[in-house]
C-alpha cells in the first residue's frame, strides 16, 4: 500500500466556541474575571477579545451541559502562579498546580466548564 501525502490546506483554528447556560451572566463573568473586551454580540452568542487572531466565543445552549470531564482549551499566561492567586482572590474555583511541565492548573467557570491555564 503506497503512502499518500496530502497537502495541508487548513491555516489555523480561527475560533473556540464555549457553551454556556446564560449568555449575559457568562459575558459579565468573563469580563469581570479576565477583563476580556466584547468584540460583538447577538441574542445567542458573543465574541470576546483575547488576542489578535484568536476568536473566543460564548454560545448560549438551551440543553447546556458543562464541559467538566476535560479541558477543551488552554489559556496561556506568563506567570501561572500569579494568575492562579489572582483567580483565587476573585473567588474562582481552581485546582492545585499540576505536576510536570508546562506549569499548569485548571479553573472552573461560572457555568461549570473546566479550562486549563498554562505557562509557556
Amino acid at each position: 500500500m503506497s503512502e499518500q501525502v496530502l497537502e495541508k490546506f487548513v491555516e489555523r483554528i480561527d475560533a473556540v466556541f464555549l457553551p454556556v447556560k446564560n449568555l449575559e451572566e457568562s459575558l459579565s463573568w468573563y469580563q469581570e474575571i479576565f477583563g476580556f473586551g466584547l468584540r460583538w454580540k447577538n441574542e445567542r452568542m458573543c465574541g470576546l477579545a483575547i488576542a489578535p487572531n484568536c476568536g473566543f466565543h460564548l454560545v448560549q445552549i438551551s440543553d447546556f451541559q458543562p464541559i467538566d470531564k476535560y479541558t477543551p482549551f488552554n489559556y496561556v499566561v506568563k506567570d501561572v502562579e500569579e494568575v492562579r492567586n489572582r483567580l483565587i482572590e476573585k473567588k474562582v474555583t481552581v485546582s492545585e498546580l499540576r505536576p510536570g511541565e508546562p506549569k499548569r492548573f485548571d479553573l472552573t467557570d461560572i457555568n461549570g466548564n473546566m479550562i486549563s491555564v498554562i505557562q509557556l
